[in-house]
């Protein structure tokens, strides 16, 4: 009975080491739904304008669905354009915690053989804009991918992202694709898994004294 308490404390700090552990193995939790576009079935080599999009909000003048056309996706098959007939948007709502830290995170490409000019998206937090990708693509074959990322505090319950085409609104713009939003959360160093580990072992002991 003398070592039951250490035996615990033991077993309870080898617990938190392996959750934390498998915590960091399995990586952040995206909190965009169909975040790289592939709920629609567009088959390869076409694209099509779309009234609504499985997960996001669409903008009046839609949002177009590309499937290896002026460029291959970078997750998946298919990826975005904004600017379809004209300059358009779309937005996804999700939940958040009030204070919390978020990253998010996209892919983008300049359409190729167009100007910087017309290439713009903009990302927008509850309405504010964060980060604007663009770039030529003049020259260009196909997509050439880059991340793009940002953090930002929620406000709220509840935050809003917006991905809106900017720039000349011609019908030709920028690629968007693989999209993300996590919470920042920093993974427990080594040393201080250990400190834990010793606390509790210090517990186990100081448990052990009092009952021999």
């Amino acid at each position: 009975m003398k070592t039951t308490s250490l035996r615990v404390a033991l077993a309870a700090a080898a617990g938190f080491a392996l959750i934390g552990s498998a915590t960091a193995s399995a990586g952040p939790i995206n909190l965009i739904e169909n975040g790289s576009f592939e709920s629609v079935s567009q088959k390869a080599g076409t694209w099509n304008i779309y009234s609504s999009l499985k997960g996001w909000q669409v903008g009046g003048k839609g949002v177009e669905i590309r499937n290896n056309v002026s460029g291959s996706a970078l997750d998946g098959k298919n990826f975005v354009e904004l600017d379809t007939t004209a300059n358009s948007w779309i937005a996804q709502t999700f939940e958040t915690t009030l204070g919390q830290a978020y990253n998010v995170s996209f892919f983008y490409s300049p359409r190729m053989n167009v100007a910087a000019n017309s290439n713009d998206i903009t990302a927008f937090i509850n309405g504010t804009a964060l980060l604007t990708a663009s770039g030529s693509g003049v020259g260009a074959s196909g997509n050439v991918w880059q991340e793009y990322d940002f953090n930002f505090v929620a406000t709220g319950g509840f935050s809003t992202l917006v991905f809106a085409a900017g720039g000349i609104s011609n019908s030709y713009g920028g690629s968007l694709d693989n999209v993300s939003v996590s919470a920042v959360s920093p993974v427990p160093e080594p040393a201080s898994w250990a400190t834990l580990m010793a606390g509790l072992i210090g517990l186990g002991l100081i448990s052990r004294r009092r009952m021999g």
